[in-house]
């Protein structure tokens, strides 16, 4: 009697799609960038399929070795990024250090410092997005300052020269004048009369007066060119002054006119305290939005950057008109805008913010030669979580708004 050979038991359908998550989570981690990465991904591909024709025997001790060299260069690129993080705390120190004592660049490093290692002291995306915003914005004010200490120099400069040029024409004349003297001398020596020894003295005091009217003209100029040079050193004081005082201490966009960093952190601890004191009760929710312009680097580069501002007016415009009272918008970088909806559960904060995708798609646009340019929007939104600091809301709201962005723009994602 001949027995038939037993068939493979066929693949759990629920197994196969828990290895393929677990495959495809893994695998988003190695960038196909690097060959390492690259070559542990494809390993993890081919042990995926076997266990999805096969199911897992006989490819166990396949799977922990390839598991395990996944996590040898996942810690790899954990150690990188800690070495990066390190790296870039040093330069902010060092900047702050190379700095002068009252300078704003120490301001803007403290700054940095704090945005980069803002989750945890570890660094962040958004952490990372936010110091180059601030870097790009720092660059343009430092563009601003050096064309104003270079005129001031200038005109340091030319007042030097102008000193000079008086100084030697001064000398000139008072030297001319010396030697007349001697000339006047002789001539009273030999005067036989009053009327020629009158007209010496006369022609003496006419030079005389010349001699004083000059070091007087001279005088004034020399105080012209030392009031000017003081009033462009008094100018990049003041610069230097409003530069630091919009660093540390106004809490309003000057752009948009809406809250900014300073003016967001001050009303997400309001909410705070807020969602504390209703913590026991219902309805002690709160949804963090992030908000970014889709391709502004291109509309930028196409349209300009005054068509730029005119674009982050009107979004800002249309977005607070849609808002209740009781929320916040806010800038928090860039084309990048943070908003806040208490007593907002995420599914309804996420048709909020779609609809005014929407409005915004039908009335943002801006034209140029090339045509008509439509200004859309991405977002991400999350929860607040009690106790937790607003930048770990944003770490969540910001994976959200990276799914939005790679699955189309124009839309909101929920995290």
């Amino acid at each position: 009697m001949v027995v038939a050979e037993a068939s493979p038991a066929p693949v759990s359908t629920a197994w196969s799609r828990v290895a393929a998550e677990l495959g495809a989570t893994v695998q988003a981690a190695l960038p196909p960038s690097e060959a390492r990465s690259r070559e542990v991904a494809e390993r993890l591909a081919q042990l995926q399929a076997r266990v999805a024709a096969d199911g897992p025997d006989g490819v166990v001790e396949d799977v922990a070795q390839a598991c395990t060299e996944a996590q040898r260069v996942l810690q790899h690129r954990q150690h990188l990024m800690n070495q990066l993080g390190g790296l870039c705390q040093e330069l902010t120190e060092g900047l702050a250090d190379l700095s002068e004592d009252d300078s704003w660049v120490k301001g803007q490093c403290e700054v940095m410092r704090s945005q980069l290692f803002e989750s945890d002291g570890g660094l962040t995306a958004r952490g990372v997005r936010s110091v180059s915003q601030l870097l790009l914005g720092t660059r343009e004010r430092q563009q601003e300052l050096r064309a104003a200490r270079k005129a001031a120099r200038d005109a340091l400069k030319d007042s030097i020269h102008e000193m000079l040029d008086e100084i030697a024409s001064l000398g000139a004349q008072t030297g001319r004048f010396s030697s007349q003297l001697d000339g006047y001398a002789d001539e009273i020596d030999r005067a036989e009369s009053l009327e020629s020894l009158a007209g010496t003295v006369r022609q003496m005091v006419a030079e005389s007066r010349a001699v004083h009217e000059g070091v007087s003209q001279a005088q004034a100029r020399l105080a012209l060119e030392h009031s000017r040079s003081a009033e462009m050193q008094a100018r990049v004081a003041e610069l230097e002054d409003e530069i630091r005082r919009l660093s540390d201490e106004v809490s309003t966009d000057p752009l948009t006119q809406i809250a900014n960093r300073r003016g967001l952190q001050q009303a997400f601890e309001t909410e705070q305290a807020k969602n504390q004191r209703a913590a026991q009760g219902e309805g002690a929710t709160l949804a963090v939005a992030l908000i970014d312009i889709d391709n502004f680097k291109k509309l930028n580069d196409r349209l300009g950057h005054a068509s730029g501002d005119a674009a982050l007016q009107f979004l800002t415009h249309r977005v607070a008109q849609a808002l209740r009272p009781g929320d916040t918008l806010a800038r928090y970088g860039g084309e990048e805008f943070v908003v806040l909806l208490p007593g907002t559960p995420l599914d309804e904060a996420q048709r909020v913010l779609t609809r005014v995708q929407r409005t915004l798609s039908a009335e943002l646009f801006m034209s140029d030669e090339q045509g008509q340019v439509f200004v859309t929007f991405s977002a991400g939104v999350s929860l607040y979580r009690p106790g937790e600091r607003l930048e770990q809301s944003l770490e969540r709201a910001d994976e959200a708004l990276y799914e939005a962005k790679h699955s189309g723009k124009n839309r909101t994602c929920a995290a």
